[in-house]
């Protein structure tokens, strides 16, 4: 859920599809990563574990399936990574019920808000490199399902002193590792067990954990006021600049939707009569990209020239982001740890051609 579906959505955007099919039409998602992360610590001697060359307990599927029983020979092979899932999620279910079973039960967002009621404490058990983390927390804020992520209090930490700090100190002790106060999010199926079930594994709440859970479900004033003091703490999100960064401004309209499926259904003349009439105007310019790609000669000059000089100005500006891109003076210069591997003066030669050529079709604005 960190890497795939984004790249996946993303790819679905920049085609003209619904890039939100997994938490869409009654659809839900649910990543089997964490859950074998916490089992590592909530159901111990179930999955026999990898270790990595630092000593650590390793994830990678390639290497647990087999330690478990799964014949993994074609490793990376798409079908059988699939295949390799399965087998993990079926170890889980028959092995870690409690775990599999309430995290099925989250994976929508509507499910999840469901369970994180204000004044309830839960369990909450993510994964970090160094290791595993389990506390119990408390829902705060009053949004429901209007939010993407809950407000949740750590019920390890002293909220009778923390309540009684002034503005500085409070500042301060929010932003302390481990954080007391934190933003889970509620359509990623994050790993939250209720009392119950916590406790059939083994987790029931300490006396110390409920008093603090009493305390803070009375103390509604002082919780608002907190998340006023968190809520100005946060720093704004930074507005998108490119087109590829603007995937969360807001869902397609109807009639754009229906739109995007008439651009599939057309030829690529009748796709690009289409394009000027998207309503949102990001839809345009993915519509344009993608006739641009496969038929230019579908677009009039004007709009051929001026993709032509976008895509120039991102292979030559010097001044690019390269967190975002690499230009063509980034690639070649980064050649230089390429040519130093064997055979890498014949490989980066080829590389330093399909560049030159790239450059080439597409000249510098300045040139």
């Amino acid at each position: 859920m960190r890497f795939d579906e984004p790249l996946m959505q993303r790819a679905f955007w920049q085609a003209l599809h619904p890039p939100y099919l997994t938490v869409t039409n009654d659809n839900a998602r649910m990543d089997i990563l964490p859950l074998v992360q916490a089992a590592s610590h909530l159901y111990e001697g179930v999955f026999n574990y990898p270790t990595t060359p630092r000593g650590r307990t390793g994830f990678k599927l390639d290497q647990l399936a087999p330690l478990n029983g799964f014949d993994h020979q074609n490793a990376h092979d798409a079908l059988a990574d699939v295949e390799a899932t399965i087998f993990i999620a079926r170890i889980l279910a028959e092995k870690c019920s409690e775990l599999w079973t309430s995290n099925v039960a989250s994976t929508r967002k509507s499910d999840l808000a469901s369970r994180l009621v204000p004044g309830e404490p839960f369990l909450f058990v993510e994964y970090f490199i160094s290791g595993p983390s389990v506390w119990w927390g408390q829902r705060v804020d009053q949004h429901g399902t209007s939010t993407s992520a809950a407000s949740c209090l750590r019920l390890d930490a002293n909220w009778n002193d923390i309540f009684t700090l002034d503005d500085e100190a409070l500042e301060k002790r929010l932003t302390a590792s481990p954080k007391p106060l934190r933003d889970i999010a509620l359509n990623k199926a994050p790993i939250v067990l209720d009392q119950t079930t916590a406790s059939r594994i083994g987790y029931a709440p300490e006396t110390d954990i409920l008093s603090q859970s009493e305390f803070l479900a009375s103390s509604e004033e002082a919780c608002a006021k907190l998340l006023q003091t968190a809520a100005a703490l946060k720093e704004p999100w930074p507005e998108a600049e490119h087109l590829e960064q603007r995937i969360f401004e807001g869902f397609p309209s109807r009639e754009d939707s229906a739109r995007m499926k008439e651009f599939h259904r057309a030829d690529w003349s009748g796709k690009a009569a289409l394009i000027r009439s998207f309503e949102d105007e990001r839809l345009q310019q993915l519509a344009q990209r993608i006739v641009f790609a496969s038929a230019p000669d579908a677009l009039s000059e004007v709009d051929r020239k001026r993709m032509a000089e976008a895509i120039a100005g991102r292979l030559h500006d010097d001044d690019a982001d390269p967190g975002l891109w690499r230009t063509i003076p980034q690639a070649i210069e980064e050649l230089s740890e390429v040519r130093g591997l064997e055979d890498g003066e014949a490989i980066a030669a080829d590389i330093e051609t399909w560049l030159s050529a790239l450059g080439s079709k597409y000249q510098s604005i300045s040139s």
